[in-house]
């Protein structure tokens, strides 16, 4: 499996889990912007796997959506596969 490939399935990953917490604390975009800092369309493209928070990002996310990092990461990455060593 490709870079490129795996960067892919990360961003989708933490798009779809991103999109899941979001629902599960019944936040809008919108909300989720406001309480973050990020622009509604920044969230946009991270749910749509388009791209991948970076760590200030990320801390804002899972702060805003009351979840740990390590079990957001957790969550999102539990169905990529892993390079081939």
């Amino acid at each position: 499996m490709g870079v490129k490939r795996v960067a892919s399935d990360i961003n989708r990953a933490v798009g779809n889990e991103l999109r899941a917490a979001r629902a599960r604390r019944n936040l809008t975009r919108p909300r989720l912007a406001e309480l973050t800092g990020l622009g509604v369309s920044t969230i946009q493209r991270f749910e749509n796997g388009e791209r991948s928070p970076d760590m200030q990002q990320l801390h804002a996310l899972c702060t805003a959506l009351d979840i740990p990092m390590r079990e957001f990461v957790g969550l999102a990455l539990r169905d990529v596969e892993r390079p081939e060593e």
